[in-house]
């Protein structure tokens, strides 16, 4: 991946009381001939076993970007 990369996370309950977190990431990679293609990915999916307020899904977030090594490539924007 040579761009920027665009994150999407969810968080959702199952019927037996189980919380899970996933994250997905968008980009558009640029190959050498000159065409683009868009590309998604799922970078992260785990069981929550505990609380799931703003600081935790962030920490959750952060801990996934880091061990993929995308922190440096995350867009972010802002209303």
């Amino acid at each position: 991946m040579t761009g920027k990369i665009s994150l999407k996370w969810d968080t959702w309950q199952a019927d037996n009381a189980d919380m899970y977190f996933a994250v997905t990431g968008h980009w558009i990679e640029e190959h050498s001939n000159g065409w683009w293609t868009k590309e998604h990915a799922l970078l992260g999916f785990t069981q929550l076993n505990m609380a799931h307020n703003r600081t935790r899904l962030g920490q959750l977030l952060f801990k996934i970007c880091d061990r993929l090594n995308v922190m440096h490539k995350v867009s972010a924007s802002y209303l």
